[in-house]
Parts: C-alpha cells; sequence; structure tokens
C-alpha cells in the first residue's frame, strides 16, 4: 500500500467532508437540522423554520441520507481500485474502511467538538442564546 497515496485521500476526503457540511449549513441548514442538539431543533420547529412538527423516526431520516451513503461507496470503492490498487475484497476493505474512518474521526473531533461548538457559523438564527446546548459535546460524541 502507497502510504502517501492514503494520507492524500484521507485529507482530500475530510476536505470534501468539511465542504459539504459548510455549504448545507451556510445555504439549507434545515437540511442538517436533525443533527443539531435536540433542544435546538425544537427551538427551530417552534420557530416554524421547519415545516415537520416532530422529529422523523430514525429510520425515515436513514432512508433520506442513503442515496448520498451509496453515492459515497460507490466513490471510495473507485479510489480505492484505482488509486491504491486494492484488487482483493480484504484489502479493498480495510483501506476504504481506514479512510473512512479517518473521516468520522475528522468529523467527530474536529467539525462537531470543535467547529460546530465554538463557530458562529453554525449557530441557527433565533437561537443564538442557547450557548450551552451548542457547547454540549456528549451529543456529537
Amino acid at each position: 500500500m502507497n502510504w502517501t497515496v492514503f494520507i492524500i485521500e484521507a485529507v482530500v476526503l475530510c476536505a470534501l467532508f468539511h465542504l459539504a457540511i459548510y455549504l448545507i449549513i451556510r445555504f439549507k441548514p434545515e437540511w442538517e437540522i436533525y443533527s443539531y442538539p435536540p433542544a435546538i431543533t425544537q427551538r427551530w420547529i417552534e420557530l416554524g423554520r421547519v415545516p415537520v412538527k416532530e422529529i422523523p423516526p430514525f429510520s425515515e431520516r436513514l432512508k433520506q441520507k442513503l442515496p448520498a451513503a451509496i453515492f459515497l461507496a460507490i466513490i471510495l470503492g473507485a479510489l480505492v481500485y484505482f488509486l491504491n490498487g486494492c484488487r482483493s475484497f480484504l484489502s479493498g476493505f480495510l483501506v476504504s474502511y481506514g479512510l473512512w474512518l479517518i473521516v468520522d474521526w475528522y468529523d467527530a473531533l474536529i467539525l462537531d467538538c470543535l467547529w460546530f461548538c465554538h463557530s458562529r457559523t453554525c449557530v441557527l438564527p433565533g437561537t443564538e442564546d442557547m450557548v450551552d446546548e451548542y457547547h454540549d459535546y456528549m451529543h456529537h460524541i
């Protein structure tokens, strides 16, 4: 395995994930409202910013995110096959698991615990007073 390629892939995947989350929060925060702590989600529902009156069940939210997960799996599979040269299931699984694990930790530690909890970018209009809820690290962990 070429570790240089692996590290470059991990950095690019983290950057693309960060960009996607930034664009969603900046332009369509209602798409990610159910990833916010429950008190913030409830406030936005009360403010009428979310058309749904109750939080959809996990199965419904999973169904909404499934197309993106499939798309990412195809992209990741292509990367692992063409850039990493993985030709067996085991090697492909290990490399893709490693890449996604890095993105997952980046999401939890950098995006959620640092960026989300401390950036004004993520604060939704009408929830500016909910500082303790934004600083709820355990919601993200």
